[in-house]
């Protein structure tokens, strides 16, 4: 069975756990889908695929997963820094940019690789400059939509609770609530 290259031994783990089969993690990548193609007909199928079909077709076509080069990262990178330099710096054009067009040169460059957090961070900085010439939201995978959903749930849930430490039944702590 064929798949494309750019397909990672980690998103095909992931793509199998999601569809109810287990792969084993210490087998490399053409081990992987030598035991995919005896696994493949004992999958359930979900909303994102639907079929046997569906998921050789996904297989055999590039990943949506965009993994930059270390050159191409070096320079996302750079612009990311140089873009949240320039918003806590309060978004003044002096050494780092001279036109508001240079930073939306800059994040229409990174815009793409919306998985990386400095990416997002960029962005938001970005957004909230009174030189923002378009708003810019990130590409950001589905995966990683996924997590961040989950993170942002986890850090509402709060408990709700009181407890009063070395107060004694002679010395209670009385606290009033308006």
């Amino acid at each position: 069975m064929y798949i494309d290259k750019s397909h990672s031994k980690k998103d095909l783990i992931l793509l199998f756990n999601d569809l109810g089969i287990e792969l084993n993690e210490e087998l490399n990548k053409s081990k992987i889908s030598i035991d995919i193609e005896s696994k493949i007909n004992d999958c359930k199928y979900n909303n994102k695929i639907k079929n046997c079909t569906e998921l050789i077709n996904y297989l055999k076509t590039q990943s949506k997963k965009q993994r930059p080069t270390t050159k191409i990262k070096q320079d996302i990178m750079f612009k990311c820094k140089k873009i949240i330099k320039w918003g806590k710096n309060e978004y003044i054009f002096d050494g780092l940019y001279t036109t508001k067009e240079e930073p939306y040169e800059d994040v229409m460059f990174i815009y793409k690789w919306g998985d990386l957090p400095s990416v997002r961070r960029a962005c938001k900085f970005y957004n909230n400059s009174v030189c923002c010439i378009n708003h810019i939201n990130p590409i950001i995978s589905e995966e990683v939509k996924l997590q961040l959903n989950n993170n942002k749930i986890i850090k509402q849930e709060q408990m709700k609770t009181l407890k009063i430490r070395y107060a004694t039944p002679e010395n209670p702590i009385f606290i009033y609530f308006n």
